[in-house]
This record gives structure tokens, C-alpha cells and sequence, in this order.
């Protein structure tokens, strides 16, 4: 049975920290192929959210040099709001033979009560959690173990954490500074090409 990462979420721009974790995903063994996923209608994010179709360009850009990482347009192509639970039960439909890991930070993991129907997703898949810059080590392991408690598969990778945000990309491109070492090369390009997060003003 082949071994899928699996990385959802806006990519509103994709950056090199989403790279890193796909990176130590694939380093760890645990799966062989990572797979994003960018959302056309997320639940939670949509003030300042630029169309789906920007955000998968950038997403292609950013895993095309990458080995074993592709994107998925599973949740694009979708109409409606967009929730995980969906598009795994999709996912197991449509590739049988593979055994899913859901990629997510400390963060989400101690918000994983408030998705819908946790219980369905923590059976659909496997969560492998990176912890971020400042996270509370000791919380996020106790919440593990209460998932843990209700049939969830948890694993915690040994990434090195990047402190980047996609929040505070778009600060720096309204304010005209550079992007290196944030997001890579492509994309930087891409959105100075298409006049990306110039004149959103604030964002969630």
C-alpha cells in the first residue's frame, strides 16, 4: 500500500516553510509522495483570499523542482465550502491502494475539535504534526494522547521549524519588501508578475 502525505489548506501564497514540511515528511519515510492541496473555498479563510486558480499556479510552481511532491486539485475543482473530511472520503474512493498521513502543524492539531466531523477524518487518515516556533510542547503532546485515546494515529516529525507565515508575506509585498528565502523564486515571480496582495489591506 503506498504511503501519502497529505497538505491542505489555502496556500495564500504557498511558501517554503509548507516546502519544508512536505521535505521532512518524505525524509522521515513515512510516506513516499506528498501531495497539496490547495482549497477553492476554505471554511475559515476567505477575507483577502485570492482566487483558487492563482493559488494553484503558485502551488505548481513551488513543487515543480521538488522530487516525490505534486498537487492535488481535489478541493479546486470542488464547488461549495470545503471541508477535509470530504475530500479524504473522495480520496480513499478514488486511489484505493494508498494509506493517507494529513500533514498539519501543533496549532491545528489542538484545533482539530472544531473541523468537521473529526472523528470520520481521524479514521480516514493518519496525522503527522510538526511543531512550530513557541509551540507548548507539552500541550500539544497531551492533546495527542486524548486523540490518541479516541482511535487517532499521530506521529510528530523532526522538522526543522521555519518561522514563516503566508500572513506575513502579504505584509511584506504591501509593503514593497523582498520575498527571499520565503517562498521560492517562481512564485516570487508569479506574483509581481500578476499583482498579488498589492491593495487587499487587512487580512484574517
Amino acid at each position: 500500500m503506498r504511503q501519502i502525505g497529505l497538505m491542505g489548506g489555502s496556500f495564500n501564497p504557498i511558501h517554503c516553510g509548507h516546502l519544508n514540511m512536505g521535505r521532512a515528511a518524505l525524509d522521515s519515510g513515512v510516506v513516499e509522495q506528498v501531495l497539496f492541496l490547495p482549497s477553492g473555498n476554505p471554511p475559515h479563510k476567505r477575507a483577502g483570499l485570492e482566487d483558487k486558480l492563482h493559488r494553484l499556479a503558485m502551488a505548481r510552481l513551488a513543487v515543480a523542482g521538488e522530487k516525490s511532491m505534486d498537487v492535488c486539485t481535489e478541493e479546486i475543482d470542488r464547488e461549495g465550502v470545503i471541508y477535509t473530511v470530504d475530500t479524504l472520503t473522495i480520496l480513499r474512493e478514488k486511489m484505493p491502494g494508498c494509506r493517507f498521513h494529513y500533514l498539519i502543524g501543533a496549532d491545528t492539531l489542538r484545533a482539530l475539535h472544531t473541523w468537521r466531523r473529526p472523528e470520520d477524518v481521524i479514521r480516514l487518515c493518519a496525522l503527522l504534526v510538526v511543531m512550530r516556533p513557541g509551540e507548548d510542547e507539552a500541550k500539544t503532546h497531551a492533546v495527542a494522547q486524548q486523540w490518541r485515546a479516541r482511535g487517532a494515529q499521530i506521529s510528530f516529525l523532526a522538522a526543522q521549524p521555519m518561522d514563516i507565515s503566508s500572513t506575513g508575506i502579504r505584509s511584506r509585498l504591501e509593503h514593497g519588501l523582498s520575498l527571499a528565502g520565503l517562498v521560492p523564486e517562481p512564485v516570487e515571480a508569479y506574483i509581481r508578475e500578476q499583482g498579488l496582495y498589492e491593495t487587499h489591506g487587512d487580512r484574517a
